[in-house]
Formats: C-alpha cells, sequence, structure tokens
C-alpha cells in the first residue's frame, strides 16, 4: 500500500481521497500544487467545504457516490481555486470500497483541461464567425431589397449568432468619404453619430495594409472619443470596406469580454469585410444596370419615332407606344408575336418589306424610304431604319425604327412642283428675251435655239450634272442677247464689216452679261453668256480669260457657237458647212476650244444625233 501511494504521489494527475464524512484523508502533490493549497499535513482531515470556496456541489456528489456505491465519471466544471485563479477541471469520483463491498470513501481523480478548454472555446467561438461569415454570404446571395435591408440583416446575424455584441457597419462615400449612413443592431444612428467625429473615422479607416484595426475603449477614451460605457474593457475591431479602387465604408465590432483577438478570426473578419463591399459593389452596379434599363425602357417608350424589336425571322417582340400610333394600333399587346411584314405592308409592299427584313436578318443596316399600310387600310409615307442586333456574331434580333415622313414628302412634293413652276416660268423668260433679241437680227433667227440643244446635247454626252446642262442649254437660248445693242443695220450687212463694226458686234457678250446680272436665274447665266466669246489661249473676248478661268458651260457653248455659225448663213456669205465648222474645232482642240467640249461634239457628229438641227440651214 505504501509503495502504490507513492506512485500516485508522483502522478501528474490530481488525486485526493475522501472518507464518508468528507474530510480529506490523503492527497498527492499535484493536487495540492494544482489546486494552491497548504502542505499536505496542514490540510489532512479537513473538509472539501474549509478550503474551496465552490465546494456545494462538490460535497452533493461525494454523498451520492457513497450512498449509491457507484462511480460518477466525466464531471466537467469551472473551478475557482483558493488563490481565485479559475481553471476547468474534469473529474472522476469512484467509491472506495470496503472487503464487504460496503463504501469507506471516495477516491478523486482530477484533470486539469483548462488548456484543451480554451482551445475548445476558441474552436466554437471560429465556428460561430465561420458560420456567420458563411450566413452573411447566402444572404448576400440571394439579397433582392437592397442595400439597406442587407447591411441591417448583416449586423442582425453577427449580433444575434453571438459572435460580437454589437457591430457597426458606416457608409462612406467613395469619392469624397462623406459619411453616407450608418446601420447597427444595438445602437440607434444619432448614437453612433455622435462617436463619429472625423478623426474617429479617419482611425477606423486607417492606411494599414490590411485595413484592420483593433483599439481598446480606454484608448479611444484618452484620444477624447466618446463611447457609451458599456464598452469599458472592450477591444473594438473595424475593417475597410474595400473593392477595387474605392472604399464604400467601415465595419466596426466590440469583441465579448475576456476574448483575445485570434489571428485566424481577424482573418475571417477581413473576409467578411471584403465580402460585404463585394456586395456593396455588386449592388451598385445592379442599381447603375437598373437605371440604365429604366433610361432605356423610357427612351424607347417616349421615342417620337416608331421602334420595334424583331426576332431574326421577323417576329415582333416589342413595340412601343409611338409605333401603334403611327400605325393606328390600340396597344403594343395587338402587335407582339406577329410578323412585322404582314401587319404594315400591304400587297403591293410585301415582297419588297420582306425583302428588308430578311437582309436585316443577313446581318445587313438598312435604311429606305417606302409606303407602308395602316391597320385601317390608308398609307404612308415612312422612312425606315433597320439595325440588326448582335451577341458573339449571333443575330439576336432586329431593331427598326419607323418615321412618318407623309408631311415631308407633301412638302418634297410641292416643292417639286413649285421648281418645275419656276423652271417653266424662268425658260419662258429666257425664250421671251431670245425672241425679243432675234427680232432684231432675222438673218440669225434660229442660231441661238440650235447653239442650244447642240450644247445640251453635248453637256450631255459629258456626263455633266443635270444642273450644268440646265445652265448650257439656258444661258445658249440667249448668250447673243447683247446684240440688241448693236445697230440693226451692221447685223443685216450683206458684205464684210469694217474694223468699228467688227468692234461694235464684239460688244454682245458685254452687253447682254449687263442686261442679265440683275436677273436672279437659278445658274450663272450671265458669267456664262459674259465668256462666251473666250478662247482657251486667251485670244478671246472681251476678258482675255484663259483656260479654267472660263466657265466649263461657256467652254462648251463657244464650241457650239462655232460650229453652228460656220454651218449656218449669213448676210455677209453663204453656209460654210458642217465639214468646215468641225474642221474648225479639230484644229483648235486644246488650244481655242476645251478638248472635251470639241471631242462630244464630233461625237454627236458621228454618230448623227444633231445633224437633223442643222438640215434646214445647210442642205
Amino acid at each position: 500500500m505504501e509503495t502504490l501511494l507513492i506512485l500516485i504521489d508522483s502522478s501528474p494527475f490530481m488525486v485526493l481521497f475522501k472518507d464518508r464524512q468528507g474530510r480529506w484523508i490523503w492527497m498527492n502533490q499535484s493536487f495540492i500544487k494544482e489546486m494552491d493549497l497548504p502542505p499536505r499535513e496542514e490540510i489532512l482531515g479537513k473538509h472539501t467545504q474549509d478550503l474551496l470556496p465552490e465546494s456545494k456541489d462538490l460535497c452533493r456528489e461525494d454523498r451520492e457516490v457513497v450512498a449509491r456505491g457507484e462511480p460518477l465519471l466525466g464531471l466537467l466544471r469551472k473551478v475557482t481555486l483558493p488563490s481565485g485563479r479559475k481553471r476547468w477541471h474534469l473529474t472522476d469520483k469512484i467509491p472506495i470500497k470496503t472487503p464487504g463491498n460496503g463504501v469507506a470513501g471516495v477516491a478523486v481523480f482530477i484533470r486539469d483541461v483548462t488548456e484543451q478548454r480554451e482551445a475548445q472555446r476558441k474552436l466554437e467561438r471560429l465556428n460561430r464567425v465561420l458560420e456567420a461569415v458563411l450566413d452573411v454570404n447566402q444572404l448576400m446571395v440571394r439579397e433582392k431589397l437592397g442595400r439597406n435591408h442587407l447591411l441591417n440583416e448583416i449586423c442582425g446575424i453577427l449580433v444575434k449568432g453571438q459572435c460580437y455584441e454589437s457591430v457597426w457597419i458606416i457608409l462612406l462615400d467613395p469619392q469624397t468619404g462623406y459619411l453616407l449612413d450608418v446601420f447597427s443592431l444595438t445602437e440607434t444612428k444619432a448614437e453612433i453619430k455622435r462617436c463619429l467625429s472625423p478623426q474617429f473615422v479617419s482611425h477606423l479607416t486607417t492606411d494599414s495594409k490590411d485595413g484592420f484595426s483593433a483599439i481598446k475603449y480606454e484608448d479611444l477614451l484618452r484620444k477624447g472619443w466618446q463611447l457609451p460605457k458599456r464598452y469599458t474593457g472592450k477591444v473594438l475591431i473595424s475593417s475597410r470596406l474595400e473593392h477595387g479602387k474605392k472604399t464604400y465604408g467601415v465595419i466596426c465590432a466590440s469583441l465579448p469580454r475576456n476574448v483575445e483577438l485570434e489571428k485566424k478570426e481577424k482573418d475571417l473578419f477581413l473576409t467578411l469585410a471584403n465580402d460585404i463591399a463585394y456586395a456593396l459593389h455588386k449592388l451598385d452596379v445592379r442599381d447603375e444596370l437598373r437605371r440604365e434599363k429604366i433610361f432605356w425602357e423610357k427612351l424607347f417608350n417616349v421615342s417620337p419615332e416608331g421602334v420595334v424589336l424583331c426576332a431574326p425571322d421577323g417576329r415582333v417582340l416589342r413595340v412601343n407606344n409611338a409605333f401603334c400610333h403611327i400605325f393606328r394600333f390600340s396597344s403594343p399587346e395587338e402587335v407582339i408575336g406577329k410578323n412585322i411584314d404582314s401587319i404594315v405592308a400591304d400587297e403591293i409592299t410585301f415582297e419588297e418589306a420582306r425583302s428588308f427584313t430578311e437582309a436585316a436578318a443577313r446581318g445587313e443596316r438598312v435604311s429606305v424610304e417606302s409606303v407602308r399600310q395602316r391597320v385601317d387600310g390608308t398609307l404612308i409615307d415612312v422612312s425606315i431604319l433597320g439595325i440588326p442586333i448582335k451577341i458573339d456574331e449571333d443575330l439576336a434580333g432586329v431593331y427598326a425604327i419607323y418615321r412618318d415622313i407623309t408631311d415631308k414628302k407633301m412638302y418634297e412634293r410641292a416643292m417639286k412642283e413649285n421648281i418645275a413652276t419656276l423652271f417653266r416660268v424662268w425658260r419662258q423668260t429666257i425664250e421671251l428675251i431670245a425672241s425679243v433679241s432675234e427680232l432684231r437680227d432675222p438673218y440669225t433667227a434660229g442660231h441661238q435655239k440650235r447653239v442650244a440643244e447642240l450644247a445640251k446635247f453635248m453637256a450631255m454626252k459629258m456626263r455633266l450634272s443635270p444642273e450644268s446642262v440646265d445652265a448650257v442649254e439656258m444661258a445658249s437660248l440667249i448668250h447673243d442677247v447683247g446684240k440688241i445693242k448693236v445697230p440693226a443695220e451692221i447685223l443685216s450687212k450683206p458684205g464684210p464689216l469694217d474694223e468699228v463694226e467688227y468692234l461694235l458686234v464684239k460688244t454682245h457678250p458685254q452687253a447682254g452679261y449687263n442686261l442679265l446680272k440683275d436677273i436672279d436665274f437659278p445658274w450663272p447665266v450671265a458669267e456664262i453668256v459674259l465668256q462666251h466669246h473666250e478662247r482657251l489661249d486667251g485670244s478671246g473676248y472681251p476678258q482675255g480669260l484663259k483656260g479654267k478661268e472660263i466657265l466649263q458651260e461657256a467652254r462648251i457653248i463657244a464650241v457650239a457657237d462655232v460650229v453652228e455659225a460656220m454651218a449656218s448663213g449669213r448676210p455677209y456669205r453663204k453656209a460654210l458647212g458642217i465639214e468646215a465648222a468641225l474642221k474648225e474645232i479639230k484644229s483648235g482642240r486644246g488650244t481655242l476650244y476645251d478638248e472635251e467640249a470639241v471631242d462630244a461634239c464630233l461625237a454627236l457628229f458621228e454618230e448623227g444625233l444633231v445633224i437633223p438641227l442643222f438640215e434646214k440651214v445647210i442642205f
């Protein structure tokens, strides 16, 4: 027995023997040391209640073991030692049996599991924090009510999950850093805002590498930050809510008393902050997309143009109110699902409309003006713009814009009619002027008309614009109008003109210009008339212009004038004939006369197109 006690005395486990009355009859050195007790001889025979403050449950357990004769195993309790230390003990109580199977006392075997219990407690706390982070992430995934609801719920999860005694989420403007809003389950906004001095916020958004800080309540007081007294003895941890280059705010939490911040918990807190920041970013993106969607929806619906979104096969997916108004549909629902061509094209334009739809479905951009049919059968002029919509090179649909251009077309038709009327008036005016000038010179009657016809055909052969062709023709009809300023006896003189008479005749381009310059023709008629006797080498009159200084229309009339004058008879000579006239312009090609004009004139005669103009004067 003595040997056994020696072995037990050296055991690292605590061992205590008690008699039936609870008196300590023996204990090993580990028990004495770990329980902070006096030497063995001073405590033998003592009762538990004499030495351990919290002994009520211990004595009850001893009596139960003695009475039942059965052990009590795995008793885990937190005890306060005589020194005041708090420890966790795992205890087994076994009855000490007599040879007659009676109970002589209780053997108590104790293991100090404070470290294991603390590790378990920390693990349990980390698990709570981890579960809360997971719950927050699940909340963020399914959150649909918006930012405020999300942040209030996060505060609730972290506090109700017994992770932190209080949690604040402080939102700042990412651009200016100004306070936007605060969220908490345990404090009112007013209480939090009283604490949020610029210095406090600056500390919370410290420039530490990971954006994390931990500060004690007492340190906050020393800095002049007035937090409620319930935070006495606590540590406040915080982390920036950052995503990308934006700081959305700060999350703050107070640790429960007697909880030391572990690195793993810090990492979880930083993860939580990053997740919240990402959620705020996603909400910003979602809100921006929602605003953009609303913007485009409103733009679609309030557009004054008729807008249609069609599937590639022409089936209408969406239309706006303007489209319904243009085509007189009562509502978009009346159109959706139908083929766009079948509802706006009549029998005459259906194939054309279908070809436009097919072109857009091939990815081609379509822009046309045509006629379409309203639901009541009336026809309207419309402009149509079809834009293919592609996603990753695949055609998703066609965006079409219809504009009612009925008024525009009516205006254009009216304008064309007015222009045609004005053109007739101008032509009649010019023909009248030509007739008046030829009354004074009967020998050259028809000269201007033949020049006008030949010059017009030359301009067309040279592929001039319709406006330039008209200018050539109109100027040709009155190119010699200035001869009304020349005495009639000179114009009808049967013999050659003397030098003075010739000089008087040469004044007719300038005289014609002076007569015409103040008339507002749509063509430069006066300038053309002034230049029709100019020559490329500068030998012409009245200005001696050269090459490109001469208007193209005047260069054309110059060739036609020479050909007609030589081919026709005059009072002072007989007709020289077409052959001589063409020989003249050939010899002067590029020196006196415009090359293109000469080539066009020669081609017309070779083709026989203008010979009928001269049959009465040369045959």
